[in-house]
Order: structure tokens, then C-alpha cells, then sequence
């Protein structure tokens, strides 16, 4: 299981997902090799061994960013296995690239949030409620 968020690029800035119009869908953030290049400059290291999969591994855990199959790039997913420290490390490569990223589990923009750990402590929250089980 991971804390899972969606790096995405909208035609204007939205205050929430329920704003995004139906037929507003991500735009073209770049080809393969330029977001390996915007992602690698937040997350050194970055493993792009599978030009698909990188796989960060860092003090507080790791993420690995899926940018699937095609060269050209409107949109990847981060699947989290770290603690919050890594929350503005994300809220710094959107920011940094001009990017949203789209808390899968809160359905919030971590850069437009006060709190943008909030997302992972829940999914933390859970998955610890169901490990216990």
C-alpha cells in the first residue's frame, strides 16, 4: 500500500477538484527524459533504470513515480512509502515546475494546502487500523 499522488497540470489554477471542469483534462508536461530531469533536481538519486518506474529511496522511505508507458508525459502518480517529511519535497517539485499535485486519498492540491502531510498521516492512520486487525 502506498500514499498516493497524481502530478498533473490544468489549464488554469482550481481551488479544489470539484472545480475542474468534465472536459478540463491534464496537459502536456513534458517528454520522458525532461521529467526525469524536473524530478531528479527535487529527488537526487532517482533510480530511472526502468524509464517507467523511478524509484527514490531517501532517510525517510521511498516513492516511486510512474510515469507510464509513453514518451510524452500529461500526468504521473507518486506512490509514497515515506514518512511526511517528504510532503514538501512534493509540494516543492510542483511549485517548482509549475505543477498540481492532487492528494489521491484527501482529493486536495498538496501545494494549496496548510497542511500538505495531512493525506499521508490518514492513509498512515489507516493502514496502521487495518495492520491491526
Amino acid at each position: 500500500m502506498s500514499w498516493d499522488v497524481s502530478i498533473i497540470k490544468l489549464s488554469k489554477r482550481f481551488g479544489s477538484v470539484a472545480e475542474i471542469p468534465g472536459s478540463k483534462g491534464p496537459l502536456y508536461l513534458g517528454g520522458r527524459t525532461s521529467v526525469h530531469a524536473a524530478v531528479s533536481r527535487v529527488f537526487p538519486g532517482t533510480d530511472w533504470t526502468d524509464p517507467a518506474w523511478g524509484t527514490w529511496d531517501g532517510p525517510h522511505g521511498s516513492i516511486e513515480f510512474n510515469l507510464g508507458e509513453a514518451d510524452d508525459v500529461d500526468s504521473f502518480m507518486l506512490h509514497v512509502r515515506a514518512g511526511p517529511e517528504v510532503a514538501p519535497m512534493i509540494v516543492a517539485l510542483c511549485i517548482s515546475n509549475d505543477r498540481e499535485g492532487l492528494d489521491c486519498s484527501t482529493g486536495q492540491f498538496l501545494e494549496k494546502s496548510f497542511d500538505p502531510a495531512a493525506g499521508f498521516r490518514g492513509w498512515r492512520d489507516y493502514v496502521n487500523q487495518i495492520q491491526t486487525k
